[in-house]
């Protein structure tokens, strides 16, 4: 982070970094140092927290927003240990907080109908040590699999250095996702599943499956949808199949800027991004 907070986010092995400010020698420093440009500016070399990490990388699709992920994650009362199916993928940026959530105990199995989303998504799990490097995308056409596999599996071989950086990281790591290339609405193989999280067109399609594969002890859903319609729909499809404590939340969020001439809401904020729909399966 420069003198003016605006945040740089940088690979461990990078040794200079230069910007507007000036050029910076980061060979053999710490996290938590102040370090001094070749012009007198200061930069703060600190470890990025996954929220960072996840407003930094990259993208396929638009992705969920920290307030509508939080909602889920203290709605559901997701815990250490659980089992959570999630679809879709997307980038992985929901992904990411479910299986920090549920911890080195728990699993993520998340699910994804485009091959392509599915591989943008691996390399930024990979990122955050939820998954293996090169790990197998159940479901992924096995040619293209074996083909990336022999690559890293080259780039270990050709570098000593990168084994041990690997293997250190490994110790680390949660490596509790695993990800699937399927359609969730033609049924979700999992049994005694703890959460299904939805975010996908036609969630309601999924239902009657979820309420299939969720314990019956604990089991809960949550849908994320931008349009009311789709919330319509969903609610409609969760109370049909008997639902319990069925409710649906918007999250709006504004800044408010804090100055010595006084303090006022800021003129922009995040307003609509989707409904949360949040609900507890019927025990029998």
């Amino acid at each position: 982070m420069d003198e003016r907070e605006k945040k740089y986010l940088l690979k461990k092995e990078v040794n200079t970094f230069g910007n507007d400010l000036g050029v910076i020698n980061l060979e053999d420093v710490k996290e938590g140092s102040v370090i001094e440009s070749h012009n007198g500016h200061r930069f703060y070399l600190l470890e990025p927290t996954l929220y960072d990490i996840v407003k930094k990388m990259k993208r396929s699709v638009t992705t969920l927003l920290p307030k509508d992920i939080g909602i889920i994650l203290t709605y559901c009362g997701i815990e250490d240990g659980e089992t959570v199916v999630e679809a879709g993928t997307g980038s992985g940026a929901l992904t990411i907080y479910l299986a920090n959530a549920v911890g080195k105990n728990g699993k993520v199995i998340t699910y994804e109908k485009r091959p392509e989303f599915a591989k943008l998504a691996r390399k930024n799990l990979e990122s955050v040590g939820l998954i293996k490097k090169g790990q197998k995308i159940i479901g992924l056409d096995e040619e293209d699999e074996c083909i990336e596999n022999k690559e890293n599996e080259e780039n270990r071989e050709n570098n000593k250095e990168n084994i041990e950086k690997n293997l250190k990281e490994e110790e680390n790591g949660l490596y509790n996702v695993i990800q699937k290339i399927g359609d969730i609405t033609e049924g979700v193989e999992e049994k005694n599943i703890d959460l299904i999280v939805l975010d996908m067109p036609d969630p309601w399609n999924v239902v009657e499956h979820a309420k299939n594969s969720l314990n019956r002890a604990k089991g809960r859903i949550a849908i994320y949808v931008p349009y009311m319609e789709q919330a319509k729909k969903s609610v409609e499809a969760l109370k049909k199949h008997g639902f319990l404590e069925v409710q649906t939340v918007e999250s709006l969020v504004r800044n408010i800027e804090i100055t010595e001439k006084g303090v006022r809401p800021s003129t922009r904020m995040i307003g609509h991004t989707g409904y949360i729909i949040c609900a507890r399966v019927r025990p029998e």
